[in-house]
């Protein structure tokens, strides 16, 4: 009231039409003077102007005022006006108005208190009035009667940053800038100050804003920019509540969005996760999603799934216990084109999922390294709390693992964030790689401050067994810092062996377990054809259970963009192995030349085996489910074959024998397919590579005997190898075997190994060729034995079930017998297969390789084990093995006779092999061979093949009627000339030097070759332990002379 008495007395005052015009001009000269950076304090009488002045000083206020009233829709004059720039609709602050004793217009020194008084008007719609006269468009009144406080900030926002594009009013910029800083003042406030607006949910405001700006139709970048400055003011004045403090109402809905209502296939799982790119816009922000996504404690690693990054990262395909999976419903009633389809949909939300998250993450730890150490730290506690996923007792109780260990589909997802940060180094050779720091895995951090500064996430390797042991006395020297790609890459291999290789592995006994429960519903269906009474609505239900699951698993494993990172990847990965395996220092990439130096690189005690053993998953489950896939591999696949040729064969760089094995499995898993099994310009063009691989590799030449080496090694680890594990690892090494046996180069290597081992044969060390070959023979008696007795087996249970006892029998009686017949069937056929596969494999070779067989150390076993065979497969008790559906069983016994047979005819020509044929007084006897014949024509075998087997008979009969006056000649030789083992006359005695026993040469050379014990003690015994008896063996040569004059 003073300033408008002073503006009142003064003279100049007579110039306006009214003293409020005066005092606006006051106000407009004040405006000025701030703007151009004059502060003072000035008597009214002094700002007054000349005459000239007055109108457009007017038109300033009036325009300023407008403008004010444009951006925030209120005003405090109430004049309703014909025309007019103002805005058609605004909200009538009158009691604001009242206390400015009748001022009409905005300026800035009332903008802070107008805005602020709207934003605590409960319904300020009822306050909406019309500036000016004519129509008006509907939403003016909405808009400007906005009651979401949030939402009418962003608003006036967005009006203000249209008018700061707007040419027009470059004038004004000083009055859009403090109009901003008006708004996001109160932006803040709303936000830190929630209890002031008790009837607003401003996090929900925030939510909806957000996502209503932001969608592909939109451009959301103002939305970003408003709560990006928005989030700036309230971390410069955290005092009345800091950033965490603030959005986690925000968070705290999210994740229950994603935990409680999201799932894989729904339409806003996107959305939501671009939301969450908004708090990768500033450093502060993204601090504090990761200190809300951070689990504080964590008692189980399935607390890293109760985070808001570990919710998302649980969306999938694959079936969880908390969630249900609408996906492969019904799938025995539904085609197999319907489920391919079902599978496509699901790939391209998993992808998404698993690409929002690497997105999230990857712009967070551009943001700083503090943040990066963060992320990194969160990824690197999720392995080491999950790591239990990879243990073996995790497949055997599922419900115990789902209780403590995040889910699969959580790991599958994670394995994807892993993939895609490597991708930058995810190629062959990549110079990158060349980074890697192996010592990373030996590196621990003090405490959390170091591993910030060293860069060591990545808990718990250390205790991992890695390729080769480190003896006790080797320094391992730390490096003092690990760069941001040896994290990656070795968290990466973290994640895929508790994501991709423990899917794959429960993926394959859910397989098992489908087979059988399948087969159990065939069975079952003779006896209960009707599937909606029990027991059969239980095992179709069980069936149905299981089948959903393998398929939603296999969506999950076979998503395209997952495997393709993840090929690139273990391309990479073998690229780089083969060099740790050639130096300790690896600075460049040089070609792998064999043999390796003897010198083995330290560095290979620093790679954990599970990355090997990832490696081997990856190409098994390709092989298995996708093989068309090795089609991208194209020459890349040349790497996989180093990485084989390097490692397979040499315990000296891989300990462990199974993964030696699991590599066999690998090269056989590269084998080109059949040439019938694909008829695409595609499948020729990947059956091309594959068969490079094994014809023009560098190395190739060295296949055939890194092959037999691992083959062997299976044996002679020392270690317990189960029966059944060791077949299961060799029958790969047969596929292979026979494959590489086609092509010239590779016979002529095997060749080479059997001509040195022939040269070398008591040699300390028994030659490579020559254990081989004793080991196909003894799988070949342990497998033909347990695959013909189980077969006999097999016959008496099913003349069981036909016979009168059925009938008496109970319902349980009869499943326990059918659930009997089944299991020796299944162990019938896996010996058939296993027995089959060795036989013809002795076959293939002997055509070739035929005098190391027939020296005195194989050719009494191999004649043994061939007549022993004949006569079960053709003699009186082959009737024991006759059983209903042989080929169910792959039993194949003319296969086997004719085998066998043509066995016989690769060694005819070796005198000593007709001799140990005949000499067999177990199996052998004239009969022996007519009956074969009788069977071989049955078959409708070669004639050629019969007349030379005829021969050979005759030619034996001869050999063995000598034999037969030879051993009645020596029938009664004394006790001390026999051999204690076998009970025969020695012919190169030999003392053991620690039990003192005395045996013959060539059967303690045999028994050796299966196990380096003396038999008599138990202790160590190697052949050049053995002393020559030459007294006694002139003993017995002189002996058999003398038997022989006297006949």
């Amino acid at each position: 009231m003073a300033e408008k008495e002073d503006i009142a007395n003064n003279p100049f005052a007579a110039l306006f039409p009214s003293i409020d015009q005066a005092q606006l001009f006051i106000a407009n000269k004040q405006i000025a003077k701030q703007e151009n950076g004059i502060i003072t304090s000035v008597p009214a009488e002094s700002n007054l102007p000349q005459c000239a002045d007055i109108k457009e000083l007017s038109r300033q206020k009036t325009q300023i005022s407008t403008l004010l009233e444009h951006i925030f829709l209120i005003t405090l004059d109430n004049e309703v006006e014909e025309e007019s720039d103002r805005p058609s609709r605004c909200v009538y602050m009158s009691g604001f108005a009242d206390t400015l004793d009748g001022q009409t217009w905005l300026d800035l020194e009332c903008l802070d208190q107008a805005v602020f008084e709207r934003l605590l008007m409960d319904n300020p719609g009822s306050d909406v009035i019309s500036t000016k006269k004519g129509q008006k468009k509907p939403t003016e009144a909405s808009l400007s009667g906005e009651s979401q406080v949030l939402r009418y900030l962003y608003q006036c926002y967005e009006r203000c940053s249209n008018l700061k594009g707007d040419n027009q009013y470059d004038k004004f910029g000083y009055l859009l800038k403090r109009s901003t800083e008006v708004i996001l003042l109160n932006a803040k406030t709303c936000m830190q100050q929630t209890e002031l607006y008790p009837s607003q949910v401003l996090h929900q405001q925030f939510i909806d804003l957000y996502l209503e700006n932001n969608h592909f139709l939109s451009d959301s970048s103002l939305v970003k920019e408003f709560f990006t400055q928005t989030a700036s003011e309230i971390h410069s004045h955290a005092e009345d509540g800091n950033l965490l403090q603030v959005f986690t109402p925000v968070l705290d809905v999210i994740k229950s969005k994603f935990q409680n209502q999201l799932t894989l296939m729904h339409p806003e799982v996107n959305r939501y996760i671009d939301l969450l790119m908004f708090f990768t816009n500033s450093a502060p922000l993204a601090e504090t999603f990761m200190e809300y996504t951070s689990p504080e404690k964590t008692s189980k690693g399935k607390d890293f799934e109760f985070s808001l990054l570990g919710s998302i990262l649980g969306l999938s395909c694959v079936p969880d216990h908390n969630k249900v999976i609408d996906l492969f419903n019904n799938p025995s009633s539904t085609s197999k084109q319907e489920h391919d389809i079902t599978e496509r949909n699901t790939w391209q939300p998993l992808s998404g999922i698993s690409m929002g998250v690497y997105q999230l993450l990857f712009s967070i730890i551009k943001l700083s390294p503090q943040l990066k150490h963060k992320v990194l730290r969160w990824l690197g506690k999720c392995l080491l709390e999950n790591s239990g996923r990879t243990k073996i007792w995790s497949t055997h109780a599922p419900q115990v693992l789902t209780q403590l260990h995040v889910s699969d589909g959580f790991s599958l997802n994670l394995s994807y964030v892993m993939l895609k940060l490597c991708q930058p180094f995810s190629e062959a050779c990549s110079p990158k790689l060349l980074k890697l720091q192996p010592s990373y895995v030996r590196a621990v951090a003090a405490d959390e401050n170091d591993s910030r500064q060293r860069g060591i996430h990545a808990e718990e390797l250390i205790k991992e067994t890695c390729l080769i042991p480190l003896e006790e006395n080797v320094n391992v020297a730390e490096d003092e810092s690990y760069n941001f790609i040896t994290e990656c890459f070795f968290l990466c291999h973290q994640a895929i062996n508790q994501g991709f290789h423990a899917v794959h592995e429960k993926f394959m006994k859910i397989n098992q377990d489908l087979h059988r429960i399948q087969r159990a519903y065939q069975d079952m269906r003779q006896q209960f054809p009707n599937d909606e009474v029990e027991p059969m609505r239980g095992v179709k239900l069980q069936m149905e259970k299981g089948m959903k699951l393998f398929l939603c698993i296999k969506a999950a494993l076979t998503e395209p963009q997952l495997l393709e990172m993840s090929m690139n990847f273990h391309i990479a990965t073998a690229t780089w192995l083969v060099q740790v395996a050639r130096a300790n220092e690896v600075t460049s990439f040089e070609p792998i030349t064999f043999p390796l130096p003897e010198q083995v690189p330290t560095a290979l005690g620093y790679v954990p085996e599970f990355i090997m053993g990832n490696v081997t998953d990856f190409t098994m489950f390709l092989h298995r489910f996708k093989d068309d896939m090795y089609e991208t591999g194209g020459s890349g696949l040349t790497h996989f074959m180093t990485l084989i040729l390097v490692f397979m064969g040499s315990p000296e760089r891989m300990k462990n024998p199974h993964l030696r094995a699991e590599l066999a499995e690998t090269l056989a898993a590269l084998m080109p397919q059949n040439a019938d099994s694909t008829r695409t310009s595609r499948g020729i063009l990947s059956k091309f590579y594959r068969e490079q691989l094994f014809e023009n590799h560098p190395l190739i030449d060295h296949l055939a005997e890194k092959l037999i080496h691992v083959f062997v090694s299976i044996e002679m680890t020392g270690q317990s190898v189960q029966f059944e594990q060791k077949f299961n690892y060799r029958r790969p090494m047969y596929q292979v075997l026979h494959y590489i046996w086609e092509k010239e180069r590779h016979r002529n290597s095997v060749k080479r190994l059997a001509d040195y081992a022939e040269k070398n044969i008591e040699d300390t060390d028994a030659p490579l060729f020559l254990r081989f070959i004793n080991l196909l023979i003894n799988d070949a008696i342990f497998l033909l034995d347990e695959a013909l007795d189980f077969m006999k087996q097999l016959k008496e249970k099913q003349a069981e079930k036909e016979g009168e006892a059925w009938q008496g029998m109970n319902p349980n009686q009869r499943q326990e017998l059918e659930s009997n017949i089944r299991q020796l069937g299944m162990m019938a056929r896996y010996h058939n297969v296993m027995g089959n596969m060795t036989i013809l494999s002795l076959e293939m070779i002997t055509r070739e390789i035929k005098t190391i067989f027939c020296h005195d150390v194989m050719v009494e076993r191999i004649a043994a084990m061939l007549n022993y065979f004949l006569l079960h497969l053709v003699g009186p008790k082959q009737r024991d093995l006759k059983v209903k559906d042989k080929n169910e069983f792959e039993f194949k016994p003319e296969q086997l006779v004719s085998d066998i047979t043509k066995i016989y005819l690769n060694l005819s020509n070796s005198e000593d092999f007709c001799k140990s044929v005949s000499g067999d007084g177990r199996s052998y006897s004239e009969e022996l061979f007519p009956k074969a014949v009788k069977v071989l024509q049955r078959i409708g075998c070669s004639p050629v093949v019969i007349s030379d087997f005829e021969t050979l008979h005759t030619k034996i009969c001869a050999i063995g009627r000598a034999q037969q006056e030879e051993e009645e000649l020596l029938a009664d030789a004394p006790d001390e000339f026999l051999d204690p083992i076998m009970g025969t006359l020695m012919k190169d005695p030999v003392l053991l030097p620690t039990s003192g026993n005395v045996v013959d040469r060539s059967i303690i050379s045999r028994h050796i070759l299966s196990d380096q014990i003396d038999p008599f003690n138990r202790q160590p015994l190697t052949l050049d332990m053995v002393k020559p008896d030459d007294d006694l063996r002139n003993k017995i040569h002189a002996w058999i002379q003398e038997q022989k004059a006297k006949r």
